[in-house]
């Protein structure tokens, strides 16, 4: 019997309201949602399960978005995985 193939996202931000969203929508697709609420926890999770997308908040405390995905990117395995970013940011500064 084939194994059927769900999509897997990994969503990163620190905002309980848009991570209950996002993950919402995303499961309602068909595709199964990991969740980390901060850079150093997506950095622990991909050494265990590879993403097919990562979208990540670019403004989070501690280690931002852009870091986070700087670190991401530095895994090997993670080179062909696109990474959206995401901010709830409505000024340009």
């Amino acid at each position: 019997m084939r194994e059927l193939h769900r999509d897997i996202v990994l969503v990163v931000d620190d905002s309980p309201d848009t991570l209950s969203f996002l993950t919402e929508a995303i499961e309602r697709s068909g595709a199964t949602v990991l969740v980390a609420v901060a850079g150093d926890l997506a950095l622990a999770l991909v050494d265990e399960i590879t993403p097919d997308i990562i979208l990540l908040d670019a403004v989070m405390p501690g280690m931002d978005g852009f870091e986070t995905c700087r670190r991401l990117k530095a895994k090997g395995h993670l080179g062909h995985v696109p990474v959206i970013f995401m901010t709830g940011l409505s000024e340009t500064e």
